[in-house]
């Protein structure tokens, strides 16, 4: 990225073209330039060749990082102020994976195994916490269980961050890679599920697809997670794979069954998730056709009424997956399709509630497209669209794979059992990077100086008033626990954990502020394991570590209990001017029942004794003060002002502050 960044900045700077920087840009190892490269398609629209112009050659070759710990690493993380779907710091521990399944197009292009060594996985981690704040780990690559030294690594990452309640993940873990050592670290903070993908039902067809696993591995993985404490696993399998029979199908069911049996006991789930096979290019099984949509859902009612008590089934919508299949293995033609589907509306379309599968298949017939050629068989010396992609791999690798397949042969992991003759290693350059996991046992782990003593029996708490100010207004009161969360363990603040399956800080709020509200007094109150000395340094020490907006005003040594009811002063500013006469009638009147949404019932409530005083500053400012309760239904402010004045939805304020609060001493209304 970097050497394709610096050859366009170079371009632009010397006033050169579109056409000279792609020129310049084709000479760096690993790009492709589509535009030097012309299918040709025969009379019945068959693709017969992929034309390079001008000279260039035939095939585009992947360039490979050879060494991951020469690679510069993102220390400081990016910290999101909204919840995203991955909400942890992520750390590559290897890339490439040499298991050799003939299903997973992964596994080919980003051969060879490279592993990160422990010791750079360590800074990496330390310093990613301690600048991000993030209460999880994820450990990544494609086969996080066959990283080499991960027993060891584990227990120097539970050591170092155990104790501050930071967890640590992997994704799905290969059966046979997930040992009761590697559980036993891992459940010291938090037991996640564990995903483990046995893709087929039966050992023939796992023989076919080279996983390399059995049902007895897979049963003992699944005994000693349950027996370690874990409550669910989730088991992943495919269907429409090549070479299936209907008896691969039923053994699905079946295996869960003895799987739940393994399991031992009540309180024990295994989540089933199933999807249809989609053949991907640069695969041994890029040849082999895609199921049918019928069919898919055929075998998925089957596996409806088949599924026993304790499992819930879980599956992929086939006609997402019919699309993905043309989409795996299409071409060039596609691109005007994507475009009228577009024009036609689609949109989301990775959302069940906005997939529309009609209108991709409208845009086909009109552009004269047969989607289901795409997911058709392909003979052996067809001409591939992706043919001119070069993964590195010997031309025939595939097809002696593909054969294995039909013979069940299987092929092992070159990382332990030698070359297996893919043709990507010229071993000076490019090559397995393994490390030895016996040194890594050996070594004395060295000390980061970040661990946590573990929690005293007493307790401090501490109130935090800060202000919310700008943009910050449109940081919800959800995504702001998660953002302080990480300010408070980015700066070190020794606040107690809760007990049980999943701790969090023992850290209180105010009540949630409106969205779009700013607010000059807001605070936490946060139960602190050691007293704090220097207030004034606490207080830039939060605020070094609070995001744009937040600005922690003061803190002050209190008591446990928080404020049951509490009086808060609003200023609002609104985009019409105010009728004065809804005002005196609000403060004669003694009921004011107003109807309002809550976890999506309607519920009235009498706004009246909520509401102390209320006066017209301006034409258009009104200066509010309400009262709320805890645990009790209240009103937001810019709700009340709505249905009071009768404003729509698009009369929002011009700005709205909450100024003060103070504790109800019982005299108002």
């Amino acid at each position: 990225m970097l050497s394709i960044a610096r050859c366009i900045a170079a371009g632009r700077e010397q006033g050169r073209g579109r056409a000279a920087i792609l020129d310049s840009l084709s000479r760096i190892e690993g790009v492709y330039v589509p535009s030097y490269f012309e299918p040709q398609y025969g009379s019945k629209g068959q693709l017969t060749e992929i034309r390079p112009l001008n000279g260039r050659p035939a095939r585009v070759r992947r360039t490979v990082v050879a060494d991951l710990n020469a690679q510069p690493a993102i220390e400081r993380p990016l910290v999101p102020l909204a919840r995203i779907v991955h909400d942890r710091l992520g750390l590559e521990l290897a890339r490439g994976c040499t298991r050799g399944c003939r299903f997973c197009q992964a596994g080919v292009i980003y051969r060879p195994v490279r592993e990160l060594a422990p010791e750079r996985v360590m800074e990496l981690a330390v310093d990613g916490i301690r600048n991000g704040g993030f209460d999880e780990l994820a450990l990544l690559s494609l086969s996080t269980g066959d990283y080499s030294c991960l027993a060891p690594l584990l227990v120097r990452l539970m050591d170092e961050f155990a104790a501050r309640h930071i967890s640590v993940s992997m994704p799905s873990m290969r059966v046979g890679t997930l040992t009761p050592e590697i559980m036993e670290q891992v459940k010291r903070v938090r037991k996640s599920g564990f995903t483990i993908a046995p893709e087929a039902g039966t050992d023939r067809l796992r023989r076919v697809i080279n996983k390399g696993i059995t049902e007895a591995d897979l049963l003992k993985t699944v005994s000693t997670a349950f027996e370690l404490g874990w409550k669910l696993i989730k088991l992943y399998f495919m269907f429409g794979l090549p070479m299936e029979t209907r008896e691969d199908i039923d053994a699905i069911p079946a295996l869960t069954v003895r799987a739940l049996r393994a399991a031992g006991g009540k309180g024990r789930t295994i989540n089933v998730s199933i999807g249809t096979f989609v053949p991907k290019p640069h695969t041994p099984f890029q040849w082999e056709p895609q199921l049918d949509t019928d069919t898919a859902y055929d075998y998925i009612d089957r596996l409806k009424r088949a599924m026993p008590k304790g499992a819930k089934l879980k599956w992929n919508d086939p006609r997402n997956s019919f699309l993905e299949g043309v989409f795996s293995r299409g071409d060039r033609r596609l691109a005007p399709l994507i475009e009228k589907a577009w024009r036609a509306g689609a949109r989301l379309d990775a959302w069940s509630e906005y997939f529309n599968l009609p209108r991709w298949q409208e845009a086909a017939v009109e552009l004269g497209i047969d989607l289901n050629d795409y997911l058709r068989r392909r003979e052996l010396d067809e001409v591939l669209p992706w043919d001119h992609i070069d993964c590195g791999l010997e031309s025939d690798f595939q097809i002696r794979e593909l054969a294995k397949a039909r013979e069940e042969a299987y092929t092992p992991d070159c990382r332990v059992h030698g070359c297996q003759g893919c043709g990507l290693c010229d071993f000076k350059k490019v090559k397995p990077v393994v490390y030895d996991a016996a040194a890594a046992r050996a070594e004395v782990p060295r000390s980061f100086g970040t661990r946590a003593v573990s929690q005293p029996q007493g307790a401090y708490h501490y109130r935090f008033t800060y202000e919310k100010r700008g943009l910050a207004r449109f940081v919800g009161h959800l995504e702001f626990l998660q953002t302080l969360f990480r300010a408070v363990e980015r700066a070190g603040l020794p606040v107690k954990f809760s007990r049980g399956f999943n701790p969090s800080p023992r850290i209180s709020f105010s009540p949630a502020l409106p969205l779009g509200m700013e607010s000059l007094a807001e605070y936490f109150t946060a139960e602190l394991q050691t007293p704090l000395s220097d207030l004034d340094g606490w207080l830039k020490r939060m605020n070094d570590e609070m995001p744009q907006g937040f600005n922690v005003l003061k803190i002050k040594l209190t008591g446990k209990g928080q404020p049951l009811k509490i009086v808060t002063d609003y200023r609002i500013v609104l985009p019409v001017e105010i009728v004065g006469d809804k005002i005196d009638k609000f403060l004669r009147v003694e009921k004011f029942p107003l109807s309002v949404i809550r976890k999506g019932r309607k519920k009235e409530i009498d706004a009246r004794p909520l509401v102390r005083e209320i006066e017209v500053l301006d034409t258009s400012v009104l200066a509010l003060t309400m009262v709320s309760e805890i645990s009790k239904a209240g009103i937001k402010p810019l709700e009340f002002v709505q249905a009071l004045l009768g404003l729509n939805d698009n009369d929002t304020p011009v700005r709205a502050v909450k100024l003060a609060w103070r504790e109800d001493d019982g005299n108002g209304y």
